[in-house]
């Protein structure tokens, strides 16, 4: 086989392989459903404040890079804007630990190469004050795939630093 037969069949392999993953209709409706990126936002660190960033950080094209764990913290419920500045501590199952600090929307990821976590995880954010987490993470490192705007029975809302009522979470 040339060598010019040999790139032009590894390049329909990986051809293939990408439109085989990118046509994952589970996935691709679940991205659909996430609507249009906000207008003057780029995509990048500060895109997509609140939605689950594992579900097109997961590593299966290589672009978007793939995310271990990633979320948004906002200050309150209502106002819903980013918490910059606050400091997310995570710690696996096995005792292993990591720190990520949120950007200007309230955003933190984590790669697999920073830091590859044994699930369950336990996790507790510092601002102004340290609110910890009652529950462990079970499963999956996307903060909102659980914690998804409003709160209501199937979630407990986004994660915030203070309460409606201005208090602070237990």
């Amino acid at each position: 086989m040339s060598a010019l037969s040999r790139s032009v069949t590894l390049a329909a392999a990986a051809f293939a392989v990408a439109a085989a993953v990118s046509c994952d209709p589970v996935v691709s409706d679940a991205v659909d459903a996430l609507g249009g990126e906000a207008p003057g936002v780029r995509r990048g660190p500060l895109h997509r404040p609140g939605q689950p960033c594992l579900l097109c950080h997961d590593g299966a094209l290589g672009d978007p890079p793939a995310f271990s764990v990633a979320g948004t913290i906002f200050d309150d419920p209502i106002d819903l804007l980013g918490e910059d500045g606050a400091t997310v501590s995570l710690t696996d199952t096995n005792g292993s630990t990591y720190s990520a600090t949120t950007n200007a929307a309230g955003n933190f990821y984590i790669t697999p190469g920073e830091w590859s976590p044994t699930f369950p995880l336990t996790v507790s954010v510092t601002s102004v004050t340290t609110v910890t987490m009652q529950s462990q993470i079970g499963r999956s490192g996307a903060c909102a795939t659980c914690h998804v705007s409003p709160a209501s029975a199937s979630s407990p809302g986004p994660v915030c630093m203070q309460l409606e009522d201005g208090g602070v979470p237990p």
